[in-house]
């Protein structure tokens, strides 16, 4: 029988299995030889898996060691949409968005992507891992991260500052010292399977993480907690729109508290308005008003242009000059003394003692007491504040400038200029950190008290001191009087800028307060600011009770003795005494009882 194959399909036959052979025989060329080492490194990567170890974030502490900010481990909710079957993602997805309380659109996309891991929900509350754990679904997983936690709330709230999801700082304190705070990531070497997960008994070598340091601030938790009570209260009475307060060492620049209102908790940083996160007594610039002017009366003393006994003309009341324009005071004075022309805050006196002084001379004692330039405080958002050279002065600059006006401020900024006169006349850079520390309590940094320069002499600083005293026991800001505990200082209220700069307001204002204490020896020295207090809007009536507040119990907790204070002999010897009897100071003055000053909460 004849054979039915014919010989042009034979060798077609040959050639076709031929050919497929040469095109395997290449793959197996191309595979092995030439992509050789790329498809190593591909290899590699699939069966290779670095896992990044989160170091723990650094705390952040006041001054004696309490915590304002430290990280706690929280579930992370994470899925493998490897390991679900199509049919099932729908349903899945249902219930995950009902345990997690997010959208479904969300989760359906998460879990429609071909990969081995996604997220789904970070930092989860334990009741949400419990539910996702009860699913028993091999495509779920829960991991552990570092999540920031704030445990005084609000307490300091715009100076600390908040992070991200990832934990980088975005605000304050937490963003200016992010990189001592961040510490280093470490890693773990390891296998996975063909699905991408992790076999820890493949684990090749871990690098442990580096954690983040911790930063003492100079903040001593007490004293914040009375100053933001403090402010609070005058914020919520007077229905300002805003507030701030600075407290600080006279001598150092030490900052010891700084409150602002409205706040919010950092905790609950997604449910608060972007107005009540802003530092207000570094950010906001406003025209100070009647305390700029110990920054005349100091130049003029000091250039020995006048004496505190030097007598000046007040118009009684109503200085006209260029062309009509009237300069008023709140009450009419004939002859004043210089004392007497700071004390009783006389607008016309002051523009009269200035007038005293050649213009750049004058802005020379402005910028020398930190006006128009950062302070250089250790915190972000610091506004430089405004003050312009003579040569741009207006007409009327020179009966504006020297009570205040046609001149921007922060509330730092003029806090520190009030330390000049606390502190016998040196301009000091105000700071908040006190020391870095690494885990193990070596110190890598730490902050030293800087004198920027001196602006005035010790005994100019001494009689502004002297005539700040009589405007609390004299003049506008007897308010602040403390019993047994010498007060100076001085109010402070102006109108506010109307929009454009087209003149001033006469319903809105800014009322402050600076001061320090104790007068005789300072050592605090504290600012206050009221944004557009009302009905009433004098820094006499609004701010200094702040100020009054916070001073008394400050000045006490330190340790300050009230001159009308005596230490009564027991009546019984020590060892008749019941144990732990305490020792009581009792004032003479109307018979009010001064006990030491309470623990601070948590204490």
């Amino acid at each position: 029988m004849a054979s039915s194959l014919s010989v042009k399909r034979f060798w077609f036959a040959n050639f076709i299995v031929g050919t497929l052979f040469l095109i395997v025989l290449y793959q197996l060329f191309q595979l092995t030889v030439l992509r050789r080492d790329s498809l190593l490194i591909l290899a590699e990567k699939q069966h290779h898996l670095t896992v990044e170890i989160p170091p723990l974030r650094g705390q952040i502490l006041d001054h004696n060691g309490k915590e304002l900010a430290t990280s706690l481990r929280v579930p992370s909710v994470y899925a493998v949409p490897r390991l679900m079957g199509t049919d099932e993602k729908a349903t899945l997805g249902r219930k995950l968005s009902e345990v997690l309380g997010l959208d479904f659109k969300f989760v359906e996309e998460r879990l429609s992507r071909d990969k081995a891991f996604v997220w789904l929900k970070r930092k989860v509350r334990f009741d949400e891992a419990e539910a996702i754990r009860k699913l028993e679904h091999p495509g779920l997983g829960i991991l552990e991260e570092y999540k920031r936690f704030y445990p005084q709330g609000d307490l300091l709230a715009q100076v600390l500052g908040f992070v991200n999801i990832d934990n980088q700082g975005l605000e304050g304190i937490e963003l200016y010292f992010n990189r001592e705070l961040q510490g280093r990531p470490g890693h773990r070497f390891t296998k996975r399977d063909a699905l991408g997960r992790e076999i820890k008994a493949f684990e090749i070598k871990t690098i442990p993480a580096v954690d983040g340091n911790k930063v003492y601030l100079t903040i001593n938790q007490y004293f914040q907690y009375l100053t933001e009570r403090a402010l609070d209260r005058a914020f919520l009475k007077w229905k300002a729109k805003g507030g701030a307060a600075v407290l600080m060492e006279a001598k150092t620049g030490r900052i010891l508290a700084i409150a602002n209102r409205p706040t919010f908790d950092p905790n609950h940083i997604n449910t608060s308005d972007p107005e009540s996160r802003r530092n207000r007594a570094l950010t906001d610039m406003y025209e100070p008003g009647s305390v700029f002017k110990i920054v005349p009366t100091s130049a003029a003393l000091n250039e020995g242009k006048a004496t505190l006994d030097t007598k000046f003309f007040c118009e009684n009341g109503e200085y006209r000059y260029l062309r009509g324009r009237i300069l008023h005071d709140v009450h009419p004075y004939g002859n004043l003394s210089f004392r007497d022309i700071l004390i009783k805050s006389s607008n016309i006196g002051t523009v009269k003692i200035a007038a005293l002084l050649d213009p750049n001379i004058f802005q020379d004692y402005v910028k020398g007491f930190g006006f128009g330039a950062a302070t250089g405080v250790d915190l972000p958002g610091e506004a430089p504040g405004f003050t312009r050279p003579p040569a741009q002065w207006s007409k009327t600059s020179p009966f504006n400038i020297p009570i205040g006006h046609e001149i921007m401020v922060t509330l730092v900024q003029m806090t520190t200029a009030m330390a000049v006169i606390a502190n016998g006349g040196e301009l000091v850079t105000p700071h908040i950190l006190s020391k870095v520390e690494d885990q193990a309590g070596v110190v890598l940094r730490e902050s030293k008290p800087k004198v920027k320069k001196r602006v005035i002499r010790q005994e100019v600083a001494d009689q502004i001191r002297h005539s700040l005293i009589g405007v609390v026991e004299e003049g506008t800001g007897k308010t602040t009087r403390i019993e047994g505990i010498p007060v100076a200082g001085k109010t402070g209220t102006a109108q506010k800028v109307l929009p454009g700069g087209k003149g001033y307001s006469h319903s809105n204002f800014i009322s402050s307060f600076i001061g320090f204490a104790p007068a005789d020896q300072p050592q605090l020295v504290m600012g206050v600011m009221l944004d557009d207090p009302k009905p009433s809007y004098y820094g006499g009536t609004v701010a200094a009770p702040v100020f009054k507040e916070v001073m008394e119990a400050a000045v006490l907790a330190l340790g300050y003795i009230p001159h009308n204070a005596e230490l009564f002999e027991p009546a019984k010897a020590l060892s008749e005494l019941p144990e732990n009897q305490p020792m009581l100071m009792q004032a003479q003055g109307g018979g009010k009882a001064i006990s030491p000053p309470a623990a601070p909460p948590g204490r």
